[in-house]
C-alpha cells in the first residue's frame, strides 16, 4: 500500500487548490465549498461561502486571503468566519488567480481576466478564446494559458505583451521565476522559457491535472495519483509518488515539504525526497485484523472520524456509534429532516443504509450517495466499526 504522509483533514470533498505564504501558512479550497487555512496540521480557519466549489486560493498581504469559486464568485476574507467582500466577478467558474498590483487578477471559464487593485471594482480583459485553465504572476506581469492552445503573457498595466502557441491544452500553469511550466492532458510537462522555446517530458499515459514550482523544484500531480518531482533546468523526473489519493488536483511547495490535494479530501505532506513526514493521523493502517473493513471505511474517513471530536469534518463522527439515536452527535449540526427520521444506529440498520443508499434510507441527508452492494462487505464494514469506534 502507499505510505501514509501526515494528513491535513478537515475537507469532505477532493482538494482543488492549494497555496501557501511567506509565513508557511497553507490555503486549501475544495469540492465541498470550503477554503480553509493551516498552521503546521492545524486548520485555524474554515470558511464556507461558495455555492459550489472552491477552485482557487490565493494569499495577500496583511494576512488576507482571497478564494474564487465555480459560482464565479471572488471571495476576500480576514481572520473571521465572514468574507470582508464578497462579489460575483464571473458568469463561469473561477480558473485561476493570481497576485496583480496591490491586489489580484482571477481568471475564468469565460476567457476574461478581471484586474482588481485592491478597491473598487475591478477592470477586465478579454484573454483567450474560451476557457483559461492557468494565471500567474510572471516577471512584473501576468502569464495565462486557455483552451484557444496560446500562452499569452500580459504587462502590468494589463496590455497584451505577446502570446506562444501550444502543442496540447494545458491543465494547470506555474513558474519558478525564470521557465513557465505547464501540465497537459496528454500526460506531458511543458516548460516554456524566453530563450529556448518550448520543452516537453511525457510522464504518464493518463492525463496531467497540477503543477507548482520553486526554485530547484517542479512537482506535477496525474490523474492517477502519482506525482513527480522534476528537475526545473532538464525535466528529469527526481522522485516519483504514488499517493493513494486518486487524481491529484492541487500540488503546493513551501520550506522543502511537498504538499498533494487529493480525491480523497486530503492534504498530505512529504519530503522533497518522497518521504512522508510523519505518522500523524494518516489511513487506516490496512494490517488490522479487518483489512477488508478498514480498506471499506476509507471512503467514509473523507467525511468521518472515529474520535469523540468530529475535527471539523463535513460529517459527524462515529465514536460510540452503535445504539445512537441518528442525528443526536454533540456538536454537529444535522438537517431538520434527519432529526425527524426514527432510525437508531445498529448492525441492522447500518447495513441497510448502505444496502439501499443515504437517498432512499435517510432523505435529507447531505451524505454523498454511495452504496456497498456485496453483504460481505457490509459486514466487513460493520466489524470494522464495532472493532474500532468503540
Amino acid at each position: 500500500m502507499p505510505a501514509a504522509a501526515q494528513d491535513l483533514r478537515g475537507h469532505g470533498g477532493p482538494v482543488r487548490a492549494l497555496a501557501t505564504n511567506a509565513e508557511g501558512r497553507i490555503f486549501s479550497g475544495s469540492f465541498d465549498t470550503r477554503a480553509i487555512v493551516w498552521d503546521g496540521t492545524v486548520a485555524t480557519q474554515i470558511t464556507r461561502h461558495h455555492e459550489g466549489a472552491v477552485t482557487a486560493v490565493l494569499p495577500l498581504a496583511d494576512g488576507r486571503f482571497a478564494s474564487g469559486g465555480q459560482d464565479g464568485r471572488v471571495v476576500i476574507w480576514g481572520d473571521g468566519p465572514e468574507p470582508l467582500q464578497s462579489e460575483v466577478w464571473h458568469p463561469l467558474p473561477v480558473g485561476a488567480m493570481a497576485p496583480w498590483a496591490d491586489g489580484l487578477a482571477s481568471a475564468a471559464w469565460d476567457g476574461q481576466i478581471a484586474l482588481w487593485s485592491g478597491s473598487g471594482a475591478p477592470r477586465y480583459i478579454t484573454a483567450h478564446d474560451g476557457q483559461i485553465t492557468g494565471l500567474v504572476a510572471f516577471r512584473g506581469g501576468l502569464a495565462s494559458v486557455g483552451a484557444d492552445l496560446k500562452l499569452r503573457f500580459w504587462q502590468a498595466d494589463g496590455t497584451a505583451g505577446g502570446e506562444i502557441g501550444l502543442p496540447a491544452p494545458a491543465s494547470a500553469l506555474a513558474t519558478d521565476g525564470d521557465a513557465l511550466f505547464l501540465a497537459s492532458p496528454d500526460g506531458a510537462l511543458r516548460k516554456v522559457t524566453a530563450t529556448s522555446g518550448i520543452e516537453e517530458a511525457a510522464l504518464s499515459s493518463r492525463a496531467l491535472l497540477s503543477v507548482a514550482a520553486t526554485e530547484g523544484h517542479v512537482a506535477v500531480g496525474a490523474m492517477t495519483g502519482e506525482v513527480w518531482l522534476v528537475d526545473p533546468v532538464t525535466l528529469a523526473v527526481q522522485v516519483g509518488i504514488e499517493t493513494g489519493q486518486g487524481p491529484i488536483w492541487a500540488v503546493a511547495i513551501s520550506d522543502g515539504v511537498l504538499f498533494t490535494g487529493g480525491n480523497d479530501g486530503l492534504i498530505r505532506r512529504w519530503s522533497l525526497d518522497g518521504i512522508p513526514l510523519g505518522e500523524g493521523s494518516g489511513p487506516i493502517d490496512p494490517t488490522l485484523t479487518n483489512p477488508r473493513g478498514a480498506q471499506i471505511f476509507r471512503a467514509c474517513a473523507v467525511c468521518h472520524t472515529l474520535t469523540p471530536d468530529d475535527g471539523a469534518r463535513a460529517g459527524p463522527t462515529l465514536h460510540q456509534i452503535f445504539g445512537r439515536r441518528i442525528a443526536t452527535a454533540e456538536g454537529f449540526q444535522y438537517s431538520e429532516a434527519l432529526k425527524d427520521l426514527d432510525i437508531v444506529w445498529t448492525e441492522q440498520t447500518i447495513s441497510e443504509l448502505f444496502e439501499f443508499g443515504p437517498d432512499a434510507y435517510t432523505p435529507g441527508s447531505r451524505m454523498p450517495e454511495q452504496r456497498v452492494p456485496s453483504a460481505a462487505d457490509r459486514q466487513a464494514l460493520i466489524d470494522f466499526l464495532k472493532t474500532v469506534a468503540r
